[in-house]
């Protein structure tokens, strides 16, 4: 049994097609741009980033970081997309309740780190001609949302679900969840602990009718 394919989600921006990123020296340079940013927002949050310190700190023209980004938003939006998948674990845990509350935790924790708080909010206050900057942008969230696939492709070999939970289905779970973890973590400022997470995700689950 496996998830269906379904109502796929992220599959490219307008007209369906993806843009890929560019490849050779030009990752590179982005590469090192972004590392650098995500090495400033670490240590001093968004106030530290500036097109003149990241051109410091990864070696690359000011000019050139500008032609391509043309601003700060930009350049922390940018590597918010690389970073973020990276920072979450999506953990196994044997059941897809306890899947899914390990996975809020987990963006719960990474939401409390001086980085997670300014790629957030980079996010949220990100004005709309950035986004359109942004090559992947129409990817960002889809992405993330799909990150759930394992936890219910797990369930359903585990007989906890039918094999008829789509990617449509997958991704409304999912949204209701971050939903709530941004709003509880970045506007009421809570500690998400494992009463809160498993509220969160039976909410979500309840709303999707699989509870």
């Amino acid at each position: 049994m496996s998830v269906s394919s379904r109502g796929k989600a992220g599959e490219g921006g307008a007209g369906g097609a993806v843009r890929p990123r560019p490849g050779g020296r030009s990752a590179r340079v982005r590469r090192t741009v972004l590392d650098a940013v995500v090495g400033l927002l670490s240590e001093g949050g968004a106030r530290a980033v500036t097109i003149t310190e990241v051109a410091r700190r990864s070696g690359v023209n000011a000019s050139s970081i500008y032609r391509r980004w043309r601003s700060v938003d930009a350049l922390i939006l940018d590597a918010a997309q690389d970073l973020s998948l990276d920072a979450i674990e999506v953990a196994d845990t044997g059941c897809l309740e306890g899947d899914l509350c390990a996975t809020v935790t987990s963006v719960a924790a990474f939401l409390r780190t001086d980085l997670g708080v300014a790629m957030a909010r980079a996010l949220i206050d990100a004005p709309t001609e950035v986004l359109e900057r942004l090559a992947d942008w129409p990817q960002f969230w889809a992405a993330r949302l799909l990150r759930f696939e394992p936890v219910f492709a797990r369930a359903v070999a585990r007989g906890e679900l039918g094999d008829d939970v789509d990617r449509s289905a997958i991704a409304s779970i999912g949204e209701v969840i971050a939903a709530q973890i941004y709003f509880r973590a970045l506007f009421r400022r809570e500690e998400i602990d494992d009463d809160a997470a498993r509220l969160i995700v039976r909410r979500a689950l309840a709303a999707a009718e699989l509870s």
